[in-house]
C-alpha cells in the first residue's frame, strides 16, 4: 500500500545483482518461478534478441475496469484511484516514485511499469464511445510494477537481478533479503519436459466465414461510397485445449519466433503473443512506428516462397494499401516530431515469419522537447494497420460491425524505462487465456478492390501459428 504524500513515507530503493546466466533460459525461469511476465524479442535477420526480460513478482498493479482506475496488490487487495486523471497520468505518477542507479542506465528495466492498454483505449484520446460490453471480464489497460526482476543479458550470457522499493510504500523492504531469496529460487528450479503431443484442443466457435464476407462487402460498400479509404476487419476464433499457457507460449515463440513475443500472467487471465509490429517505440529522443500492411503466406519449397514475395511486391492491390498506411503513420509520427525530421529509412522490405510473409517500412521522427513518450502513444494509437483511414471513422464503422469488444487486441504491449522511454509492439498473433479457452484474432485490411474470400483467408493465416502452438490440426483447414 501506499502513502500518496512525497517524502512521507519509505523513500524509493534498488539492489542489482550480476549473475552468470548461461544455466537458465527466460521461458523456463518463467514457468519454474511463476513469474508475472516475460518479453523477448528474436530479430528476424539473426533468431536472437540481445535481452530478454522478466518481471518474476510484482509491486502492485494499476489498471483500469469498467472506467474505474485501481491499484491492486500482489494479495489481491485493490484501492481505487482518482478517475480525474488519465491512464497514463496515473501511471506517470507512479513511474516517478521508482528508483535511480547508474547500473540500469544500459539495461531494458521497466521500472515505470510493464502491460498493455486495450483497443478500447481510444476512448482517452478521441470523443469515442465503446458500447460493447466486457464479456470476458478483462482490465481495460493494466500495467505491473515489479519487485523483483531478472534481465538476460544474451550477449554475455548473463543475468541481472533487481529488486526495487518504490516511493512512498508504506512498507520497508529488505531488498538484500528479496535477492538472496531470489538467488535461491532460481537455483532450486527443476527443468521439467513438456509432453503436450497428446493433449487434445478443438475449435469450440462457430463458423464465422458467411458473416465475415458478408461485413467484408459492406465495407467495400462504404468505401465507395467516399466515407472510407481503408479498414481492418477482426474475426475472433475461440480454441478449447489441454494445453497451459506456458507451454502454448513455449510451442510459439519456437514455431513463430518474431520481435515481440511477450507473456503477461494477471491471474484471472493470460495474454501472450509473438508480434512481429512495432505500435510506438521512443527512445534517445527519437519515435518510431514500423507499419505492416501486405501478407502472404509462406511458400512450402524455396522457390514457391521466392515467387510469392515476387508477386506480393507486385500486387497493386497491396502496393496501394501498404503506402495509405505508411502515410498514415507519418502523420501520426509527424504530430509530436520536430518540423521536417520525419524520415522513412525502409520502405516496403519483405520480412518472413513462420507462417506469413509481410511489407514493412520504418517512419522514424526526432521527438519535439515539448512531448513525451505519453504524447506518442496519444498521437500513434490505435495503429493504422489494425483501424484503417481516416482512422477515426474506420474505428466508428468498425464499432457497429463487429460483434464484440476487442480488449487487447489491436491495442499496445510494452513498458516505460525509468526515465520514460517506450517500447511497444500491436496486440496481433496473440492469445487471451481465460477459464480453458483461448481466444485468437486478427484482421485483414479492406480496400475498394478486396476479394471478400481472400481477405478471410488472410485472416486465417494470420492466426495459423497460434493454432498450430495450441495442436489445431489443420490439414482439414479451420
Amino acid at each position: 500500500m501506499f502513502d500518496m504524500k512525497k517524502n512521507s513515507a519509505n523513500q524509493s530503493k534498488i539492489v542489482i545483482k550480476k549473475i552468470p546466466a548461461d544455466r537458465f533460459t527466460p521461458v523456463g525461469i518463467l514457468e519454474g518461478l511463476d513469474a508475472k511476465v516475460l518479453l523477448e524479442s528474436a530479430y528476424h535477420e539473426t533468431g536472437k534478441g540481445k535481452y530478454s526480460i522478466l518481471l518474476i513478482d510484482e509491486a502492485f498493479t494499476i489498471y483500469k475496469e469498467n472506467g474505474q482506475y485501481y491499484l491492486k496488490n500482489p494479495d489481491t487487495k485493490r484501492y481505487s484511484l482518482s478517475t480525474s486523471k488519465k491512464f497514463l497520468d496515473i501511471l506517470e505518477e507512479f513511474r516517478r516514485r521508482a528508483p535511480f542507479s547508474d547500473e540500469i542506465v544500459h539495461i531494458p528495466l521497466p521500472l515505470g511499469g510493464i502491460g498493455y492498454l486495450g483497443y478500447e483505449f481510444f476512448e482517452e484520446i478521441e470523443d469515442i464511445t465503446f458500447t460493447k460490453t466486457n464479456d470476458r471480464d478483462l482490465y481495460d489497460d493494466a500495467f505491473i510494477f515489479g519487485r523483483n526482476f531478472m534481465i538476460f543479458d544474451h550477449l554475455h550470457d548473463e543475468a541481472y537481478l533487481v529488486s526495487v522499493q518504490y516511493e512512498g510504500e508504506i512498507e520497508d523492504i529488505d531488498l538484500s533479503k528479496e535477492i538472496k531469496s531470489l538467488v535461491k529460487r532460481i537455483e532450486s528450479i527443476e527443468i521439467s519436459a513438456s509432453n503436450d503431443e497428446k493433449m487434445k484442443a478443438k475449435i469450440i466457435s462457430p463458423d464465422d466465414r458467411n458473416d465475415y464476407i458478408e461485413k467484408v462487402s459492406v465495407l467495400k460498400n462504404e468505401i465507395y461510397k467516399g466515407n472510407l479509404l481503408q479498414c481492418v476487419l477482426s474475426r475472433t476464433i475461440e480454441v478449447e485445449s489441454e494445453i497451459s499457457p506456458i507451454t502454448a507460449y513455449r510451442n510459439l515463440r519456437r514455431k513463430n519466433p518474431s520481435p515481440y513475443m511477450f507473456y503477461f500472467n494477471f491471474g484471472s487471465f493470460i495474454l501472450f503473443g509473438a508480434s512481429p509490429e512495432v505500435m510506438v517505440k521512443v527512445k534517445d529522443g527519437d519515435v518510431e512506428v514500423r507499419p505492416i500492411a501486405g501478407t502472404r503466406k509462406r511458400g512450402k519449397t524455396i522457390a514457391l516462397d521466392i515467387q510469392l514475395e515476387e508477386e506480393l511486391k507486385k500486387d497493386p492491390k497491396e502496393n496501394a494499401e501498404h503506402l495509405m498506411l505508411l502515410d498514415l503513420g507519418r502523420n501520426d509520427v509527424g504530430r509530436v516530431s520536430k518540423a521536417g525530421s520525419v524520415t522513412v529509412p525502409e520502405i516496403m522490405v519483405v520480412e518472413r515469419y513462420s507462417k506469413v510473409m509481410h511489407l514493412v517500412s520504418a517512419v522514424i521522427g526526432k521527438l519535439d522537447k515539448q512531448y513525451t513518450s505519453k504524447d506518442a502513444i496519444y498521437a500513434t494509437f490505435p495503429a493504422g494497420t489494425v483501424s484503417g483511414a481516416p482512422k477515426i471513422q474506420a474505428i466508428k464503422t468498425l464499432e457497429n460491425l463487429e460483434a464484440k469488444r476487442r480488449g487487447p487486441y489491436a491495442g499496445l504491449a510494452g513498458y516505460f524505462e525509468y526515465n520514460g522511454d517506450f517500447d511497444s509492439c500491436i496486440v496481433i498473433r496473440s492469445a487471451v487465456y481465460k477459464n480453458g479457452v483461448f481466444y485468437l484474432q486478427a484482421g485483414a485490411g479492406i480496400v475498394y478492390d478486396s476479394v471478400p474470400e481472400s481477405e478471410y483467408e488472410e485472416t486465417q493465416n494470420k492466426m495459423l501459428a497460434l493454432l498450430d502452438s495450441l495442436n489445431i490440426d489443420l490439414t482439414g483447414g479451420i
